[in-house]
């Protein structure tokens, strides 16, 4: 071999025993290499177990994990994972997460497990439940009351078609009442803008006018669901935040949360947007609905309501799918679809800017994802479970 040759073949190995050390400098520990860790016991009611435990396999989550600290200015927040019961996953990093005590603002957090983060439409899925409560324990009759039945001072919007209207059709975004959230939050186009700052937020979503039979159309709304909150402050005679800290958080062992209320009425939530939440406490609320209502041996919420909730009330679209390929219809307050990866049925909450509590039956899981994504859509959310952490549990 000639001296040329064998210099060349040196500088080969060279440079791939240097990319060698680098793959495993990134892959095998380390700060730049994801080493998984069993979720720290913390006296919560969380029972903590490993991965292995429950037989979910690491490779999976540890690509997942090293595929998000190789994108610089990733959009997600924290991941937390139930798998029969117990927490075996739990990471977070840091991004910006919205302050809504003062209009719509950012705030750079570095996320941790005691670390309180915004809901936005999440918070929608928690009012769902509340709801369900309300009319377990009798303060609301049932989901056929007609929603002007609950505001007497604005009987004078009463029409052939708004007088229809039910807290089902509320519930499941069919009520027929137009609603636009298109525009930028801050803009004043933005009809959540234009409710959060009106002197008269009920009325402003009451006296638009019906476009659409109601029952028959999706039409996204977060107007309704804050209407909701409200027949839940007027039947119980309890702020929403006081009931939700009675009947659901208390019994969860949640002990930290915010939800704010309009500028001009404090005391009426917004419901569907204010709720801040840990995500071991959203996770409490998706594990919550796996067990039918029913936490630590004891019911919170009726089974009858849980089942109820989840069902496909009405279809959704595809024009109107902020997730492609997974979304097919919406339940009470709860979106419905199925994952690819083993054609695994699931119905979840979810929020501005990638806040979900994903609810996975068919393989007994909770999946919590917090985030910043607040342009373009949640594709990345939705593969982080499909191509990884579904992957490790269909092991």
């Amino acid at each position: 071999m000639s001296t040329e040759k064998a210099g060349k073949y040196a500088a080969i190995f060279v440079i791939l025993l240097a990319t060698l050390i680098l793959y495993n400098q990134f892959f095998a520990g380390g700060r730049e290499g994801y080493s998984y860790r069993v979720p720290k016991q913390t006296g919560d009611e969380w029972e903590t177990a490993s991965l292995g435990d429950v037989g979910m396999d690491e490779a999976p989550i540890t690509d997942l994990m090293n595929t998000l600290s190789s994108l610089d200015g990733h959009p997600v927040h924290g991941i937390v994972v139930i798998k029969d019961g117990r927490l075996v996953l739990e990471e977070y990093f840091s991004g910006e997460d919205l302050d809504l005590t003062d209009g719509l603002n950012f705030v750079h957090k570095d996320f941790d497990r005691d670390t309180l983060h915004c809901q936005a439409s999440a918070s929608k899925s928690v009012t769902s439940i509340l709801l369900g409560i309300a009319i377990d324990e009798g303060h609301v009759r049932g989901v056929n009351e007609t929603i002007l039945s609950f505001f007497l001072e604005h009987s004078d919007l009463k029409d052939g078609d708004k007088d229809g209207i039910t807290l089902e059709h509320m519930l499941s975004m069919s009520s027929g009442i137009p609603w636009d959230e298109s525009y930028p939050y801050t803009d004043p186009r933005n009809d959540l803008n234009k409710q959060f700052y009106s002197d008269d937020p009920i009325r402003c979503v009451l006296e638009m006018p019906v476009v659409a039979e109601p029952g028959e159309e999706f039409i996204y709304n977060s107007g309704t669901t804050n209407v909701l909150g409200d027949v839940v402050r007027r039947s119980t005679s309890m702020t929403l935040a006081e009931f939700a800290e009675q009947h659901l958080f208390a019994p969860l062992g949640i002990t930290s949360y915010d939800w704010i209320g309009f500028p001009s009425e404090p005391q009426i939530a917004v419901a569907s947007s204010t709720l801040y939440l840990r995500p071991r406490d959203m996770a409490k609320i998706g594990q919550l609905y796996l067990r039918n209502g029913v936490w630590e041996g004891e019911r919170v919420v009726s089974e009858s309501w849980v089942a109820e909730s989840i069902r496909e009330s009405i279809q959704v679209p595809p024009s109107k799918n902020p997730i492609r390929g997974l979304i097919e219809g919406y339940g009470y307050q709860w979106w419905r679809g199925t994952f690819s990866n083993g054609d695994i049925e699931t119905y979840f909450a979810a929020g501005w800017g990638g806040q979900f509590i994903f609810v996975l039956p068919e393989v007994d899981m909770v999946v919590v994802l917090t985030g910043g994504q607040f342009e373009g859509d949640y594709q990345g959310f939705h593969d982080a479970i499909n191509d990884y952490v579904l992957a490790s549990a269909l092991t």
